[in-house]
């Protein structure tokens, strides 16, 4: 049986093409929005009772569209964001929210003062392997966390209107918040241009959050690689973990590692260290598609009115983030104060 909810599409494009896919086989696509005709008629092709228009007003407009998806390049997010929640459209925009933390502010407040679900594209929030890693974390099973590591990288896609951490980062930063359950106090980074250096877009950027506590987190982002990497390790003081995304057999590894203090002594000065290297289990993660079960939680949270894990208010500390970042990377890897 089908969803209730109707939902449209602004951008059928490379990804955009994946939101149509899903929501079509959740039965809840409506309509879809795109300003090139060949992508429509690409929709008309695969999907001929689906309404296409080239005219976001006309979305906007829909008496039975209850949310929409924006699919488009970064620049156009948050005008299109703004008319559609203007309309009382809930919203599910692709990652970064916008390119300002005042504009990504502002459409939370928005999206707040008219009761609309404003969820943002941080799909690996819906990554199997992301949520078990998350429930090890909960349940103490790590022990105490002392840093993640990220790292993002490819040859290419290299952009014009944003550089490789804007590009890449956000997927990063938005585990970091969803694993430790906190935004970090500051944040610094370094980076250097190769290809673009006209305008100084970075092709590669090493980003640090540093967290209240003494955890800390290392993105490296990279458009400017040999090879294809995916991968994010979280080191607890009771046992490691390794994702690999690019692992088509054993993506997730549990190692049975650590660092422990003479259990005859006192961790003080004289005190012994003694390195532990046990099993690594390869824990079974049920193959899931991350996107479809975004797209299912976008619907359910417009039926219940629920706050999505990937929130509009967890966009807006991700586009701070990365902010604060940018001017880290001016001030050649200043800390910079993040205020959330």
């Amino acid at each position: 049986m089908g969803n209730t909810k109707k939902i449209g599409i602004v951008g059928a494009g490379r990804w955009g093409k994946n939101y149509v896919r899903n929501l079509a086989a959740l039965q809840t696509l409506r309509a879809v929005c795109d300003i090139n005709e060949n992508e429509l008629e690409w929709v008309r092709t695969q999907y001929p009772s689906i309404y296409t228009t080239t005219k976001i007003e006309e979305l906007a407009s829909m008496e039975d569209l209850d949310g929409v998806v924006v699919a488009t390049s970064t620049p156009s997010h948050y005008a299109t964001a703004k008319v559609l929640l203007e309309a009382g459209k809930h919203c599910h925009v692709e990652k970064p929210l916008t390119e300002s933390p005042e504009t990504a502010r502002e459409l939370c407040d928005i999206a707040s003062s008219r009761n609309l679900v404003l969820m943002v594209g941080h799909i690996l929030l819906y990554h199997p392997a992301v949520e078990y890693i998350k429930g090890m974390i909960d349940r103490g099973e790590l022990g105490e966390i002392y840093y993640i590591c990220a790292q993002r990288a490819n040859l290419g896609q290299i952009r014009r209107n944003e550089n490789a951490m804007w590009s890449l980062a956000p997927h990063d930063i938005s585990v970091v918040q969803y694993l430790l359950d906190e935004d970090p106090i500051s944040v610094s980074a370094t980076g250097r241009a190769f290809v673009q250096t006209d305008q100084q877009i970075h092709d590669v950027t090493y980003l640090t959050l540093h967290f209240a506590g003494k955890q800390f987190a290392s993105i490296t982002s990279s458009w400017l690689d040999p090879e294809k990497v995916r991968l994010i390790k979280v080191v607890g003081s009771e046992r490691m973990v390794v994702f690999d995304d690019m692992d088509p057999r054993y993506k997730l590894q549990v190692h049975e590692k650590g660092v422990d203090w003479n259990q005859f002594l006192e961790p003080a000065a004289g005190s012994s260290l003694k390195v532990r290297s046990g099993d690594i289990a390869i824990p079974f993660v049920n193959p899931t598609e991350p996107l479809k079960a975004q797209c299912e939680e976008f619907t359910r949270c417009i039926e219940t009115g629920d706050k999505p894990r990937a929130s509009g208010s967890q966009g807006y500390a991700n586009v701070r983030i990365l902010a604060c970042a940018d001017e880290s990377l001016k001030q050649q890897g200043m800390p910079i104060p993040t205020d959330l």
